[in-house]
């Protein structure tokens, strides 16, 4: 289920750790979550605390990209405004501003099942979409960045 209580949504997530193999099975089952909601709803993306579990951990684009524990360590100076939803706040189209791109680093799981870290330069639509993701982990949406229109 989606949450669209902001009391829950409004919540800083705290790191996943990826201290055992009893954590690696829980973040495989909340990851699963994430992805049958995010299908579900034909959403681009998605994070952990929009399914209840306050968690730095998204999952974005198309196939779907795990970030556990991101940072944004650049943003451009350059910047667009763009309509943009959110799986959260149903009915709602709101006009944000952005960075055209951002660097992040993260942590994933490759092919191989290894937990490794990367860092990596998103641009345009990319962007905005780990910017949108990012913003839940720190209990921001997108009705505090814009001009609302209901859909």
């Amino acid at each position: 289920m989606i949450v669209t209580d902001e009391k829950i949504l409004r919540q800083m997530s705290k790191e996943w750790h990826n201290d055992s193999i009893h954590a690696q099975e829980e973040l495989k089952d909340v990851v699963y979550q994430m992805d049958e909601m995010m299908q579900k709803y034909k959403g681009i993306g998605i994070s952990a605390i929009q399914i209840g579990i306050p968690w730095r951990v998204f999952l974005a684009g198309d196939p779907a990209e795990l970030f556990i524990n991101p940072r944004i360590l650049e943003r451009s100076s350059i910047t667009k405004q763009d309509w943009e939803g959110c799986l959260s706040c149903p009915d709602l189209q709101v006009r944000v501003r952005r960075s055209h791109s951002v660097v992040m680093e993260y942590n994933t799981f490759n092919d191989s099942g290894e937990y490794i870290t990367v860092k990596r330069k998103f641009k345009g639509f990319d962007a905005r979409v780990v910017q949108h993701e990012f913003d839940h982990l720190n209990g921001i949406l997108i009705t505090d960045k814009g001009k609302i229109v209901r859909a």
